[in-house]
């Protein structure tokens, strides 16, 4: 029996040692290598990452012009502007270029206008159109786009026409008469030289910002011209006979009014007449008489001048019917209160007063009388004194 139970216990020490050996073997040998199927039926695939559904970007290659200089990349939007079916350059988008022509359009079409010329009519001389950008022109940026336009007006040629209004002044050749009226070397002015004005309205053609044609339309006068006329005197004087200062019947007479009769400015005695004396040409008469006399309208009228006068002092000028003007004269004075510009007087009416000249009794009044400009004897009008 003892020998029976030995026996069971070398056995089963017997089979521990197998299975230890069975088990150690393969940690000291290594295990065997799992084939591919075996690999793909056994291992578990990890869960799929977020990472995994972004597509990796694969670089292309840059297309290069035949010199071997990369090609810039255009944006996405990118057009090519044709003119006339023919691609200039690229830009941004097809609003920028709408953008880059209205503004370039803008420019031409009010280029140089000047405060008395009228835009008529402005167009783009040439067929735009946009398409996709291929590569086949160099992109532009706005800016560069809209400065090669500036310089090169031919890419999209602008054509406009523009109206000018100007002003054409012409001055009539001067006019000289002689006149037995004034001594001889004397000379007046009886009217100032006007020029003639007239609209003149042309229409000029620019094509890419330079004039290539100007039509005239239309002329408008606004005003008519006058030629300055002057009196170039004639008269010599001869001494009389009888030596005196006061010839009464100098010069000659004017032509007669039809409706005026003149009355002496002032109250006085008659100490210069028309003509010349000492020497010089007197164009009026003069009287003198003693201070605070009232100086009075010789005929009725408006007043048309009213101060000084180098050489002349105080004047006051009428200004009559039938080109008629009285020309009254003191060293010194005012007029009366009321007296004024463009102010209607009658005849007789009190126009001043003779002032108080020092060291003297009488003060002198000197009295003109103008028929159409030229100066006439006043005598000639005046009541018989």
């Amino acid at each position: 029996m003892k020998d029976k139970t030995k026996r069971l216990i070398l056995i089963g020490s017997f089979a521990l040692v197998l299975i230890a050996l069975a088990v150690a073997l393969p940690l000291v040998f290594g295990a065997p290598k799992l084939s591919v199927t075996e690999a793909r039926t056994v291992l578990t695939p990890e869960p799929k990452k977020e990472e995994d559904d972004v597509l990796a970007y694969t670089p292309v290659p840059m297309p290069t012009t035949p010199a071997g200089t990369p090609v810039p990349v255009f944006p996405q939007k990118a057009v090519n502007l044709l003119v006339n079916g023919t691609p200039v350059f690229a830009v941004d988008s097809r609003e920028a270029a709408e953008q880059l022509v209205r503004l370039y359009f803008d420019e031409c079409a009010s280029e140089h206008l000047e405060s008395n010329d009228v835009l008529l009519t402005a167009t783009i001389d040439a067929e735009l159109a946009t398409v996709a950008a291929d590569g086949s022109v160099e992109y532009v940026a706005f800016d560069a786009a809209l400065s090669k336009l500036r310089k090169n007006r031919s890419l999209i040629p602008v054509r406009r026409t523009v109206e000018r209004v100007s002003v054409l002044a012409e001055t009539p050749a001067a006019e000289t008469e002689r006149s037995a009226l004034l001594p001889q070397g004397a000379r007046m002015l009886i009217r100032c030289g006007v020029e003639s004005c007239t609209l003149v309205f042309t229409e000029t053609l620019y094509k890419d910002g330079l004039a290539v044609s100007e039509t005239e339309t239309l002329r408008m006068p606004i005003r008519t011209g006058a030629a300055r006329r002057t009196l170039l005197g004639t008269y010599r004087y001869t001494a009389p006979s009888v030596p005196d200062t006061l010839i009464p019947n100098e010069g000659s007479r004017g032509p007669n009014p039809q409706s005026l009769s003149f009355i002496a400015p002032v109250r006085g005695k008659l100490v210069g007449c028309y003509g010349l004396a000492t020497g010089e040409m007197r164009y009026g008469v003069d009287y003198a008489a003693s201070p605070d006399t009232r100086i009075v309208a010789p005929e009725s009228g408006t007043v048309v001048f009213l101060g000084e006068r180098p050489g002349l002092g105080h004047v006051i000028e009428i200004r009559h019917e039938e080109g008629f003007v009285s020309r009254i004269s003191v060293e010194a004075g005012a007029a009366v209160p009321g007296l004024a510009l463009e102010k209607h007087v009658q005849k007789g009416e009190t126009i001043g007063v003779l002032p108080q000249i020092e060291s003297r009794r009488e003060t002198v009044l000197h009295y003109e009388l103008l028929i159409d400009g030229i100066p006439y004897n006043p005598l000639f009008y005046l009541p018989m004194q």
